[in-house]
């Protein structure tokens, strides 16, 4: 994983921590993650139609029938969480007869936590864990120190059309299934919102511009407007950013839209990475590189970009000295970063009212793409250790918190007293929800960050009214990108290849934008450095993995 999808990942656990420190930002960490699901071992009745809440495997009838399981999990907040003994735990215990026994991971020490306990062999039975698409996946898998899932998921229909809808290329270690990956959007389209392009249209049309940018030419021409005229006097710049990683992704979509997710193109006959894809190794990308050069030299890209933090770009934009910030639409839309509520006290009304966003832009080819990447983040491994007994017991439980009945307990609590249905409507309390119910801190995302609500359920997830407004037209822009062909494959097959190639666009993308050599040639030696790393030996056994 490159440093741009880490910028969302890195915003996950900040949430988390942020929420650790301060109850009233939970409803925060449910917005970012939708929530639901997600507690682990258990046991049910019989199960033959999704979202039947009551019947779960058609092993077993009921309780009475279960032998009663102890359960190891390692899960963000599970100490808390699994030590509450409060209603909602108790439904879970009850219903599949089993006892949970935490033990505790933070977002500070997970990883190194779980590769202590896998060298040492005391991995808990269901562990949270970032480890698809890595070595690791691969080496546990096949050392003996996780176990795979069952072939056949069709006692657990829930679960089984979870399975389905999720891309398992990257699940697999020799054609078994090891991990369940925990959604962060519910298609891949939604990951358009991974970035937003922020821009003060009051100030451009202040400048003279009457026109929406609709290319990346009109958005520097705008930029330069406005810090030309300068309407409020305060030297603004062009466009900022948290750091490159922010950036990245708008830029690659200008000529490599697949390098966002580390995906591989066919070239000449050829599997590549996309990041070097082109009829002569690494062509595409320059367009990228020259468009980066370009605003950076001319200021429409921040100057201070290689020093920037989240704070510094939102106060240079709130304080309007940026004319455009790019950030994730979290970011810019939950009332905890106060975006929204700093610049009503700043200038006295809506940011959106002075803002818009800019549509997704035209590439280099004349094409439109967006940032197509993984939408999910992190996932729940098993324990080798975990008998087929038992683990049809886990499946079992994950089966039902995907059910109707299992997202409503773990997303929202009891009825009544945390929620209520009112007219056809979802009304939920989320602080009466966090007080009462403190074990939903990790059922609510055990098996998945997000999912979508039964009933046509909407959660007010807490962003700021324009949010929702707005989130609708841009997941059409994505539809309505067709995206450059890629091989799937290539990505496990990379893994496997033992191959130490990093390939880092951020790094390369910082040190040619702020360079003063001819753009072509700085990246003709990135590319050499890339070659002596051991880039054409990669590329070909990749290639010859896939014969």
């Amino acid at each position: 994983m490159h440093g741009f999808l880490g910028a969302h990942i890195n915003y996950i656990i900040l949430e988390e921590e942020r929420f650790m420190n301060k109850k009233r930002y939970l409803s925060m960490l449910l917005c970012m993650a939708l929530i639901l699901v997600g507690l682990l071992s258990g046991c049910g009745s019989k199960t033959a139609d999704p979202d039947d809440g009551n019947k779960v495997t058609p092993s077993v009838s009921g309780k009475d029938d279960l032998e009663f399981m102890e359960i190891s999990i390692s899960h963000w907040n599970g100490d808390s969480a699994f030590s509450s003994d409060d209603e909602v735990l108790k439904t879970i215990k009850e219903k599949f007869n089993v006892d949970f026994v935490s033990q505790n991971i933070t977002w500070d020490d997970h990883t190194q936590k779980l590769q202590l306990w896998a060298s040492t062999d005391s991995l808990a039975d269901i562990s949270a864990a970032y480890i698809r698409d890595t070595t690791q996946m691969y080496s546990w898998a096949r050392d003996g120190v996780i176990r795979s899932l069952p072939s056949d998921l069709s006692a657990y229909p829930n679960l089984q059309k979870y399975m389905e809808e999720n891309t398992k290329e990257n699940c697999m270690v020799d054609g078994e299934c090891y991990v369940i990956p925990k959604n962060v959007y519910l298609s891949q389209e939604e990951t358009v919102m991974e970035r937003v392009i922020l821009y003060r249209w009051d100030l451009a049309q202040q400048a003279g511009i009457t026109k929406e940018p609709a290319n990346w030419d009109e958005f520097r021409e705008m930029l330069l407007a406005i810090m030309k005229a300068d309407p409020e006097g305060k030297n603004i710049g062009g466009m900022t950013a948290p750091s490159m990683g922010y950036l990245g992704y708008p830029m690659l979509c200008y000529s490599v839209p697949n390098a966002c997710d580390d995906r591989w193109e066919k070239w000449n006959d050829t599997y590549v990475p996309a990041y070097f894809g082109g009829e002569n190794l690494g062509d595409n990308v320059l367009a990228t590189w020259n468009l980066m050069r370009d605003m950076y030299t001319e200021g429409t890209i921040d100057p201070d970009l290689p020093i920037s933090t989240l704070e510094l770009a939102q106060n240079k934009f709130l304080n309007g000295q940026a004319a455009a910030l790019c950030v994730t639409s979290s970011i810019a839309a939950t009332p905890s970063f106060g975006m929204d509520s700093s610049w009503k006290e700043l200038y006295g009304n809506p940011m959106m009212d002075d803002c818009k966003i800019l549509n997704l832009m035209p590439g280099a080819n004349g094409e439109t793409y967006y940032w197509s990447t993984s939408y999910s983040a992190a996932e729940s491994i098993f324990s080798s250790h975990v008998d087929d007994k038992k683990m049809e017991r886990i499946l079992m439980i994950y089966d039902y918190l995907l059910s109707d009945e299992g997202i409503m307990l773990s997303k929202f609590g009891v009825e009544g007293e945390s929620y209520e249905i009112v007219d056809g409507k979802l009304v939920a309390d989320i602080d009466a929800r966090n007080e009462k119910y403190p074990s939903t801190l990790a059922l609510a995302n055990v098996v998945s960050w997000v999912l979508p609500l039964p009933n046509g359920y909407e959660n007010d997830a807490g962003y700021d009214d324009w949010y929702d407004e707005w989130v609708p037209s841009y997941i059409e822009q994505a539809k309505a990108c067709k995206m450059p062909e890629y091989e799937p494959r290539c990505k496990s097959a990379f893994v496997q290849s033992g191959s130490t190639l990093v390939i880092s666009p951020s790094d390369d993308g910082l040190r040619i934008m702020t360079g003063t050599k001819p753009v072509e040639e700085m990246w003709k030696e990135i590319l050499e450095e890339y070659k002596q790393d051991g880039l054409e030996d990669t590329i070909q056994k990749v290639n010859d993995a896939l014969k």
